[in-house]
């Protein structure tokens, strides 16, 4: 009876023992105890193997690459190409550096004085969802952090176009 209650309860999706230590504020974590969809996948993620789980996260990273990729503007993706990748890596690094240093709404300018420096921040910004505004006539570029809570992408927009 105890192994069928379990059970039951795991079928559902919300284990009430999980749901007792959900935080009261609203952490990225707190949806997964209260939605029985996301437990239900955290369930499966959990008891698969390191293989399967691995597998798993894979797909879900070309998923997030492709969906980063596709916010980049037509424009800004048809100028890419162009670009070396060595000039993606600088400014990554550049942006990635200052974004994670400054605060929630926190604005830096970059100089930005050609056409492949303004590509490059404006594509990098795009796929790390960075707001940024341009202006051309002072050869500067703004950026923003949208979320209080920035986190790098696990593959950089340098590294996705090392491989297409």
């Amino acid at each position: 009876e105890i192994l069928k209650q379990w059970y039951q309860r795991r079928v559902r999706g919300i284990d009430p023992e999980l749901q007792d230590i959900a935080p009261s504020h609203n952490s990225p974590l707190s949806s997964l105890f209260t939605n029985p969809d996301k437990m239900k996948v955290w369930l499966v993620f959990i008891e698969s193997t390191e293989d399967v789980q691995d597998q798993m996260l894979l797909s879900d990273e070309k998923i997030e690459c492709n969906s980063r990729f596709k916010k980049i503007s037509k424009s800004i993706r048809s100028e890419l190409q162009s670009i070396p990748n060595e000039t993606l890596k600088e400014f990554e690094s550049d942006i990635y550096g200052l974004v994670n240093d400054m605060g929630y709404q926190g604005v830096t300018v970059l100089s930005a004085s050609t056409k492949t420096e303004r590509v490059s921040i404006v594509a990098i910004s795009q796929y790390s969802r960075l707001k940024c505004t341009s202006h051309l006539p002072i050869n500067s570029i703004e950026v923003e952090r949208k979320r209080k809570h920035f986190t790098k992408p696990r593959v950089l927009l340098s590294e996705l176009l090392e491989h297409k």
